[in-house]
């Protein structure tokens, strides 16, 4: 049984700002405190499909996240296992208008143990989600009036 859980703002940025923002993984510790350290291993100067990157967050482990999908400007998902749970999250831009987008962030869980991380740790991960969501909101809408 898959354990998930989304939410969604309206952001009055433009799509390219929003996607600016997100898709600079490692600077996003500058605007979420639901991350202290984000880093590309390899070579690769941003992500792609198959990135592998290092979280750490606070009061979990370190992980290690694959980039399973990424499409240029509209959003990317990445995965990280552990035995018996596999993590997901998913990052989606839609935009509304040319000075506004949707931004949807969602996580699941899902494995044998899924159920059990969640009961464990669910809230905290709702907790992250909606913190990374307020602080690209907050970023994005920062950068674009700085853009003006």
């Amino acid at each position: 049984m898959a354990h998930a859980y989304r939410t969604s703002a309206r952001i009055e940025a433009p799509a390219d700002v929003v996607w600016e923002v997100l898709s600079d993984v490692e600077g996003m510790p500058s605007w979420t405190t639901s991350m202290t350290r984000v880093t590309i291993l390899g070579t690769e100067a941003a992500i792609s499909v198959g990135s592998r990157v290092e979280i750490e967050q606070p009061g979990l482990p370190k992980a290690t996240w694959v980039v399973d999908s990424l499409t240029e400007g509209r959003g990317f998902s990445w995965s990280s296992s552990t035995p018996g749970v596999r993590t997901g999250a998913a990052h989606q831009i839609a935009p509304v208008s040319d000075v506004a987008c949707e931004v949807t962030l969602a996580v699941a869980q899902s494995g044998m143990l899924a159920g059990l991380t969640n009961l464990v740790l669910g809230s905290k991960a709702r907790e992250f989600v909606d913190t990374e969501l307020a602080g690209l909101k907050a970023e994005s809408e920062r950068r674009a009036r700085d853009k003006g």
